[in-house]
């Protein structure tokens, strides 16, 4: 009985143990549940935390990458309608500001380019002298080469001129335009036009524009001294003629040996007005365009021999000898006939003129496969070297004195240069202090090419 009990009470404590076994696994089992639940939460509300702030830091990193000049980049979509309108904000605002940028490289690439092919020179300089901005016309003009924004004006150039305008017009902050010559790395004459830059009442810089007018004010020289040469050669056998014809109105007719001598003083100065009239209305011709050329294809050695004949008495009285071997078999080129022995009379005439006698005068030809060269050599007394580069200016005489006594007008040299170069040709002169050489090159002629305008002609 006792045995029964006990079993009893065993089967019900093993069943109260299983009991109690089963509560504590539940309860550790709601107890890991409880821990993952918060674990769960609190990931969660970081997760939701980190959620709802991530479009703001993506908004402010945007903004950030903007402040620092990155607005290529565009903010992705984002699902917070607060944070939406935000972004599109920003979105607008950096599209805008790329379009202004893109406008602003534009017009800066605009304005490289207007001062790369302006022909003025540009410069500005803060009121320091310090020098911002120069275009190559600047630079070609005072012979810079290397970098010059940054330098001082006065490491330029050292024209007290121009600096006395530079800091004339930070004090008087008012344009100006004015003439400046500079003398180095040559001589020019330059316009300069001043402008102050001013802002808020404060000058911030000035602005040069420089022009040269080297040319034109060596062409205002030119047509003065041209002016005053007409005026001079004019004057000499009119003055001549005037005076001999008084002494013959004065009594001198009664004398016939007189007379004749004197009348014969007079016809050689008409002639020579006569002359100079003729070659001053052939180069205003040639030089406005107004004669008409005929070019077609042409012997040389014809022209130079019909030349020879046309100034035979002068070469004869002379004594000099003309040779025209150096013509034979010579190509021919593309010229107007007429003209072309307009220029080798004066080389010609020239040659005897200043070749003494005894002396020899040489044309020659050159193939230079589309051009040929005809060159006029003498013996005579040569040219300085100084004088060279200006034997083709109207009027100019290496020796006046001597070119008057030999009559000539000082425009055959002029006259030549335009009837070459109105056929597409080029002139020029050597000469080594003893004897001189004329250089005259012309298209050669086309065998395709019968008569008519010259190709080159054609295309000028």
């Amino acid at each position: 009985m006792r045995l029964k009990v006990i079993g009893i009470q065993f089967a019900v404590v093993m069943a109260f143990a299983a009991v109690l076994c089963s509560y504590e696994q539940r309860l550790l089992g709601v107890g890991w549940a409880l821990l993952l639940t918060a674990t769960i939460v609190v990931c969660s509300t970081y997760l939701l935390a980190d959620l709802g702030t991530r479009p703001l830091r993506a908004v402010a990193a945007m903004a950030s990458r903007i402040g620092k000049g990155e607005i290529n980049t565009k903010l992705p979509a984002v699902t917070d309608p607060q944070v939406t309108e935000l972004a599109r904000v920003i979105n607008e605002m950096a599209a805008k500001a790329n379009a202004q940028l893109d406008r602003l490289e534009a017009e800066k690439n605009r304005l490289d380019a207007i001062l790369r092919g302006m022909g003025e020179g540009i410069m500005v300089a803060d009121p320091q002298g310090c020098i911002t901005l120069v275009n190559p016309a600047f630079k070609g003009l005072f012979g810079l080469h290397d970098e010059v924004e940054g330098r001082l004006l006065i490491d330029i150039s050292r024209h007290p001129a121009l600096h006395e305008s530079f800091r004339d017009i930070l004090s008087s902050r008012q344009e100006r335009v004015e003439e400046l010559q500079l003398h180095s790395p040559k001589e020019r004459s330059l316009l300069v036009h001043w402008v102050p830059l001013v802002e808020c009442g404060v000058v911030t810089g000035v602005v040069a524009v420089f022009h040269d007018i080297s040319d034109l004010r060596q062409m205002e020289k030119m047509r003065r001294d041209f002016v005053a040469n007409v005026s001079h050669e004019l004057r000499t056998p009119i003055t001549i003629i005037k005076g001999y014809a008084e002494t013959l109105l004065a009594g001198a007719l009664e004398h016939p040996t007189q007379a004749t001598k004197f009348v014969s003083i007079v016809h050689s100065h008409a002639d020579r007005l006569a002359s100079l009239v003729s070659d001053l209305l052939t180069l205003s011709q040639l030089e406005s365009g107004a004669v008409p050329l005929e070019a077609r294809s042409v012997k040389v050695q014809e022209i130079a021999e019909r030349v020879v004949v046309l100034l035979e008495r002068k070469i004869r009285e002379r004594g000099i000898i003309v040779d025209l071997a150096g013509l034979k078999d010579a190509p021919s080129v593309m010229a107007d006939p007429g003209r072309l022995e307009q220029v080798i009379v004066n080389l010609l005439d020239n040659a005897v003129k200043y070749t003494p006698a005894g002396g020899s005068v040489t044309l020659s030809a050159a193939d230079r496969e589309e051009s040929v060269t005809i060159a006029v050599q003498d013996t005579g007394i040569g040219i300085p070297s100084k004088d060279l580069s200006r034997i083709f200016e109207r009027f100019y005489r290496v020796d006046s004195a001597r070119s008057r006594d030999e009559g000539g007008t000082g425009l055959g040299l002029s006259i030549v240069k335009h009837i070459v170069q109105l056929q597409g040709g080029t002139v020029s002169a050597q000469s080594s202090g003893q004897g001189s050489t004329f250089f005259v090159t012309l298209n050669r002629a086309d065998p395709t090419y019968g008569s008519g305008i010259a190709p080159a002609a054609a295309q000028a």
